[in-house]
């Protein structure tokens, strides 16, 4: 059941009239991580001087303190390594399990094709420099994950680094590219599982000679194991996923679903809430789905298949990307997806939460683990949809809409990626309501605050 709700929201980053702003923009990045600090106080942003396009190799953007209540951004540092989608992967970190120690953490650009990740107190003082670059870090800030961002720069240009160039990209399978764990206190690292490893574990046949990535790398709630995605384009041009766990310490890989799956998020340390779905329509990739000996009736289906796969395809961009058509024509939709190879997943709010989104789970305050946070993409009126959804009384409440420029679509896409702060009553997103990058926060303890009721 979907209902509709008020809140409050206000803008949190400098200016309050456009034409004061000058050239800045003001974004937090992903959805995965919180902007907030544990105290709830002080947030994280980038600030960038241009909107329009996807940034270059040389294009600075400064990463930085903002103060919610007076609206003040105090720069930390600057770095050149970073795009609009995940900014930096700029985070919060208890530093090495001291919850007293809470330290700024972000990706950083030696040289043009050398990345690190910079460590800085929230005054700007004590920074070091790790040799790797970041993705994740763990709960207890001891443990960071991170994978080959030059991969992913010329798999996923958008979630990459401009200018980085992969060693592997002639090759769709590499040993020596894929996901490492690197210890904080040490700065040692270890590669955990090669994208060799991943193509070989149950293999696809769809996927034999594509080339093969990694991406979104997410810690369970107790940091013990972490999910991540395992993606190619097969030949029909569909980008097909495959959605693997793995233990921190590299043992107990697991392939749990596959087929589609997009954005995702851990609801406790067994189960995954993701979008996801098995597409049979488009060739769900089972064993089934190509390579072996096909009959004249299983070639002309297959013929017909992969027309409607082509067809379809250029209708679903030209309408704009309706992410309702993948619910409805293809069956995608929200799912429980246990932690656990060959268990069943069931879909999640069908009929209610219909699009594709950035979904999160409040992991603290008195919400924790009964309520979602998600969004939406664009509406044939460019307006993006912010959703919470309590699981425990199966009732969604649409917060708004908020309207995004057409022209900014693609690479430089500003999506809402919702995150609950560390009480679950605020929420932050990044929008272009008003034609800039700003953030904004909207109060939600209306919905979430009756929770003990």
């Amino acid at each position: 059941m979907m209902r509709r709700a008020a809140c409050p929201i206000a803008c949190v980053s400098p200016g309050e009239d456009p034409d004061s702003l000058g050239d800045w923009h003001y974004f937090f990045g992903y959805y995965d991580k919180c902007p907030w600090d544990a105290s709830g106080t002080r947030m994280l942003a980038h600030r960038a001087g241009f909107v329009d396009r996807f940034p270059a190799p040389a294009d600075v953007c400064e990463v930085g303190v903002l103060d919610p209540s007076r609206r003040a951004f105090v720069p930390l540092a600057s770095t050149r390594a970073w795009n609009w989608q995940q900014g930096a992967q700029l985070q919060w970190v208890k530093w090495l399990g001291d919850a007293g120690d809470e330290r700024v953490v972000f990706n950083t650009r030696r040289d043009d094709d050398h990345l690190e990740t910079t460590v800085v107190r929230a005054d700007g003082r004590g920074a070091i420099t790790l040799s790797h670059p970041t993705y994740t870090v763990s709960p207890d800030g001891r443990t960071m994950l991170t994978l080959a961002y030059e991969r992913l720069s010329h798999c996923r240009p958008e979630y990459g680094y401009a200018g980085l160039i992969d060693p592997h990209q002639t090759n769709g399978a590499p040993r020596h590219s894929g996901v490492w764990r690197v210890d904080l206190a040490t700065d040692r690292s270890e590669q955990l599982v090669s994208i060799g490893e991943l193509a070989g574990h149950r293999p696809n046949p769809m996927g034999e000679g594509r080339v093969h990535h990694v991406n979104h790398l997410m810690f369970n709630p107790s940091g013990t194991r972490f999910c991540f995605m395992h993606r190619f384009e097969r030949a029909d041009g569909i980008t097909h996923s495959r959605l693997f766990t793995l233990g921190t310490d590299g043992s107990g890989l697991r392939l749990l679903f596959e087929g589609l799956v997009s954005h995702y998020d851990w609801v406790d340390d067994r189960t995954i809430l993701a979008w996801a779905g098995r597409r049979k329509i488009l060739g769900g990739g089972g064993a089934s789905g190509g390579g072996g000996k096909r009959s004249v009736k299983g070639a002309v289906v297959g013929g017909v298949m992969n027309a409607a796969r082509r067809t379809l395809k250029p209708v679903y961009y030209a309408m704009g990307k309706p992410r309702w058509m993948m619910s409805r024509i293809v069956g995608d939709s929200y799912m429980m997806i246990p932690d656990a190879e060959g268990a069943e997943a069931s879909v999640f709010a069908r009929g209610d939460l219909a699009t594709d989104g950035h979904c999160t789970v409040a992991r603290s305050g008195a919400g924790a683990g009964r309520f979602v946070l998600t969004d939406g993409y664009p509406d044939m009126r460019s307006r993006q949809p912010l959703f919470v959804y309590d699981m425990r009384e199966g009732v969604g409440y649409e917060i708004g809409r908020f309207s995004t420029p057409r022209e900014l679509d693609g690479p430089t896409r500003v999506d809402l990626h919702p995150r609950f702060d560390r009480s679950g009553t605020r929420v932050c997103i990044d929008s272009a309501m008003d034609g800039r990058r700003r953030m904004y926060v909207v109060d939600v303890s209306s919905i979430v605050g009756g929770v003990g009721a």
